[in-house]
């Protein structure tokens, strides 16, 4: 009874291992194309296009059609579960893939260093390999030209979704998505951190610039109040010189004003930054 009960449950584990992911991607195997039907199709769309770029094209379109069918063939994402039509058709991608690889690795070539000029006028045969097999392989407007190609238009959405990084295109968007939140929630954390550092030692500035100014009109207060006590008559007008003398004392008078006014303002800002950088610290611990 129970070697019975143990084979029902393998037969059926391996039933479910053979599970589509849903039933409209098993539906779409049959609209999935043979490999050598990829490759005659951009052979004949081809035009004058160098061997090298056609070669791309097909590497890349066989590489987007397996990553595609390998995301959907199992309910459990792993290849080897998937069912017999499907694997056969990984199997075939695969090989003509590695076949075209092979052959493009077996120019002797191949391998040179692609110079400056090679750049310039674009005759690095492996840099055009690549670029149009990662295009054919991975872009949004290659993965909807091949869906309108081979598969019906209720399927072409889903298809273009398929050839996103990880199986699926919007997933990844949305993983991006929440990265780029979190990242910014955390720099947003880091600089509420580093705020209250950053206030305090700003607020020394103003703070030392206001007892400067406050010292250079106390400087100036006592020269002042020096000279007027040194010239005064006995009916209290301070005496002068000249006219001139009298307008320079003035002058002195009005820049110790202004200087004690500046020094105000100076610490006012200062004490003010020290304020806000200890709020938002005390902001920070709660």
């Amino acid at each position: 009874m129970k070697i019975g009960a143990v084979l029902m449950f393998a037969m059926l584990g391996g039933q479910a291992g053979l599970a589509w992911a849903n039933d409209e991607d098993a539906a779409a195997l049959a609209h999935y194309p043979s490999a050598a039907q990829v490759q005659s199709d951009l052979l004949a769309t081809a035009g004058d296009a160098e061997p090298d770029d056609i070669a791309g094209r097909q590497a890349g379109r066989l590489m987007m059609l397996h990553s595609a069918l390998a995301h959907t063939a199992s309910s459990s994402g792993n290849v080897s579960q998937a069912s017999g039509p499907a694997r056969e058709l990984l199997d075939a991608y695969s090989r003509a893939y590695r076949s075209i690889d092979e052959k493009m690795q077996a120019y002797p070539d191949w391998r040179k260093k692609c110079g400056y000029l090679d750049n310039l006028f674009d005759t690095c045969r492996r840099q055009r390999f690549a670029r149009e097999k990662n295009y054919f392989k991975a872009s949004p407007q290659a993965a909807r030209e091949t869906a309108q190609l081979y598969f019906p238009p209720g399927y072409q959405d889903r298809f273009v979704d398929l050839t996103g990084v990880g199986g699926s295109r919007q997933r990844f968007a949305d993983y991006q998505s929440e990265r780029h939140e979190a990242g910014r929630a955390g720099r947003g954390r880091e600089f509420r951190k580093k705020l209250p550092i950053v206030l305090g030692g700003f607020s020394l500035i103003p703070l030392g610039i206001g007892i400067a100014l406050f010292a250079l009109a106390r400087k100036t207060g006592n020269s002042l109040a020096r000279y007027e006590f040194h010239n005064t008559s006995a009916g209290g007008v301070v005496e002068f010189a000249s006219f001139e003398a009298s307008q320079a004392h003035e002058r002195k008078r009005l820049l110790q004003r202004l200087l004690g006014n500046a020094g105000y303002l100076a610490l006012a800002i200062g004490v003010l930054g020290l304020g806000l950088a200890v709020g938002v610290l005390i902001a920070n611990s709660q």
